[in-house]
């Protein structure tokens, strides 16, 4: 229901700009509005009005002011919006007017919590409202549109509207068993429980690419010391942000830095070059953190130097990292840096099993190709504009969802099996938001900026 506590907060980022925005929602926004905005006439609903805006008796801006009545509004409730001068001076004595007229600020993502709460969106398409905030590369917003798209949400009532066919039919045969109501076989018990598995399991299939997409891949650079790993981030980065010297070792700690690969968000992290020993302490401290990078990452990218014979260290290196790719499941690829020089051997002969790419750092050769072929291993590239499980908390309740599905095939006795489906029911409502508790609510809406 519309909520009478009228809130308010600047919906645009801090500091000078062209316009600011200022946010009321409530059923009361409208008069506490009167109270500093001159209107001219009865304001029309969704229609921008050129309005003077008061402050301690005085013209303070002349702003475009829209009303939105409810529950056609973004909150389901009456909302107004002030487009003034992007002035933090205009926009803070707004928001002190607002108070005097019995508005409080509003909470991080309130406004979109109540949208929530009043019917306007599932909580599936609220958190996608925040991703959408978020997205700084195609990949993020691809993800996020379609959640907010509905599509996600159109797969999960579909989802759940199955669970709760299954279970109407098995508690009416337990609840009436002497009325004539067709009785559900074992087989088909089992076969409908079967078809909810796998219809779980194909969501679930996208989760890998869908965090990604969503979150980032975390990309190692790994290699020998000097074979570019450092200008190699330069490049990729378009600005010198690590050291490059002739000297092996230079690089003794890990480096992270966000770039957009191909329209895949990532956290490039440069590393110390790898090699079979080395006297100083501090070099050895630095191989064991690229040593950790690589068992935490997304993406293992390996640089070698083409423009030398490569030897048994390297062969060590190609093969230590096979066997952390090997039991983690990650992706490994390698950049053939140095393409600009002569090549002295070519790298197949250690028998590379991996998708290379010859690359310049220092001329830039290849770059492009390199940014595609890391998008692509991690597989947020190629995630497509459909319903994706994007978020631990949706890829938690499917799990879930689909262990009670199992208990239920498992067991003989069908009010046991009542009991799991019921269990799978409520874990795939709870992605739409259904019996939400407000611990979950307070995690997901907390993420938010204020003023949306």
């Amino acid at each position: 229901m519309p909520n009478a506590d009228v809130i308010v907060a600047v919906s645009t980022p801090p500091g000078e700009s062209a316009l600011g925005v200022v946010r009321l929602s409530g059923s009361g926004c409208l008069g506490a509005a009167s109270r500093f905005i001159r209107f001219k006439r009865e304001p029309a609903p969704r229609s921008a009005e050129f309005c003077e805006i008061l402050s301690r008796g005085e013209t303070l801006d002349r702003a475009l002011v829209t009303f939105f009545p409810g529950p056609n509004s973004y909150t389901g409730e009456d909302m107004l919006e002030v487009s003034a001068h992007g002035s933090p001076f205009i926009l803070s004595e707004i928001m002190r007017e607002a108070a005097a007229a019995g508005a409080r600020p509003a909470e991080p993502g309130e406004f979109t919590e109540r949208a929530f709460l009043n019917g306007r969106i599932d909580l599936a398409q609220a958190e996608a409202v925040c991703a959408l905030i978020r997205s700084r590369t195609r990949a993020a917003h691809r993800v996020a549109m379609a959640q907010l798209d509905g599509k996600l949400s159109e797969r999960i009532r579909a989802l759940r509207d199955a669970v709760l066919g299954l279970l109407a039919a098995l508690e009416a045969q337990l609840d009436h068993p002497d009325e004539e109501i067709p009785v559900l076989s074992r087989e088909d018990m089992g076969g409908r429980l079967a078809s909810l598995r796998a219809d779980i399991d194909a969501l679930l299939s996208t989760y890998p690419a869908g965090r990604v997409a969503l979150e980032g891949a975390r990309v190692a650079i790994l290699g020998r010391p000097n074979v570019g790993k450092s200008s190699l981030l330069n490049a990729l980065l378009g600005r010198d942000r690590a050291i490059v010297a002739e000297t092996p070792g230079t690089t003794r700690d890990t480096l992270e830095e966000q770039a957009d690969l191909a329209g895949l968000k990532a956290v490039l992290i440069d590393t110390a070059g790898l090699r079979e020993d080395s006297g100083d302490s501090i070099e050895r401290a630095g191989m064991e953190r690229s040593r950790a990078a690589l068992k935490a990452c997304d993406v293992a990218l390996v640089v070698l130097d083409r423009s030398r014979a490569l030897g048994p260290d390297d062969a060590r290196l190609l093969e230590e990292v096979a066997a952390a790719g090997a039991l983690e499941g990650r992706p490994i690829l390698c950049a053939l840096n140095k393409s600009d020089l002569p090549a002295a051997a070519a790298p197949d002969a250690l028998g590379r099993p991996w998708p290379a790419v010859e690359v310049s750092a220092t001329r830039g050769d290849g770059l492009d190709a390199l940014a595609r072929a890391v998008a692509e291993a991690a597989g947020g590239a190629a995630t497509e504009e459909g319903a994706v499980i994007a978020t631990a908390r949706h890829a938690r309740a499917l799990e879930s969802a689909r262990a009670a599905l199992a208990e239920a095939a498992g067991v003989a006795e069908p009010e046991l099996a009542a009991v799991h489906l019921r269990e799978a029911l409520l874990a795939v409502g709870s992605i739409a938001g259904e019996a939400a508790s407000d611990d979950v609510l307070r995690s997901i809406f907390s993420k938010f900026c204020i003023g949306k």
